[in-house]
């Protein structure tokens, strides 16, 4: 009889953290769902086993599948509706966007955290979600369910966003290589007019 009731605590327990981090994901998806633009301050640090870069520069976005980060070095990364241009890591070009593909998932991993479409990302990706507060920060941890055979693409996704406001503070990515890109913004600039030459290429 104990241990029936330890099990059903256990579950109970489990069934109120899957709603508490459900209501979180919604409170999230909704707060950011309202914003229809962008601009602001971008610092990405890619950290590789044996070394480690940083660079800085500008990001914008509008709702729902457009945005621009663009770096002081010269690198970039655009996406404008279905394509995405880039000059960043192993990718150089330009590159159709299509379902299930591998560009349209990563142009997705910024696009729907962006509107805070964890969720989302999730079922498409099969990504494991589990959530935590921590430091001024909710934090959402996206993890591959299954190991891909290739290995190509990140195993796992953090996002961070303000425990106050739930508006979206840094991205956080694990590749299979054992490297961290970490892509911050600051001095956000909310429904702002964004020029279109920034999607533009």
């Amino acid at each position: 009889m104990k241990k029936l009731f330890s099990i059903l605590t256990v579950l109970a327990l489990a069934l109120q953290l899957h709603a508490q981090d459900i209501d979180l994901l919604n409170r999230i998806k909704t707060a950011n769902g309202k914003i229809k633009s962008f601009e602001a301050d971008l610092a990405n640090t890619l950290v590789k086993p044996k070394k480690s870069s940083s660079q800085e520069g500008k990001l914008y976005f509008v709702t729902p599948n457009e945005f621009a980060a663009l770096f002081t070095t010269g690198k970039y990364m655009i996406v404008n509706e279905k394509k995405i241009n880039m000059d960043i890591g192993l990718f150089s070009g330009t590159y159709k966007l299509k379902d299930g593909g591998m560009m349209q998932s990563l142009s997705n991993i910024f696009l729907y955290s962006f509107q805070g479409k964890i969720q989302d990302l999730a079922d498409e990706n099969d990504y494991s979600l589990t959530t935590k507060t921590e430091g001024g920060f909710h934090i959402v941890t996206g993890t591959i369910k299954k190991k891909k055979l290739i290995g190509i693409g990140y195993k796992q996704v953090v996002f961070k966003y303000l425990a106050d406001s739930l508006l979206l503070k840094e991205i956080v990515l694990f590749d299979y290589s054992g490297n961290m890109d970490v892509y911050t913004i600051s001095n956000v600039k909310y429904d702002v007019a964004v020029e279109r030459n920034r999607f533009v290429f």
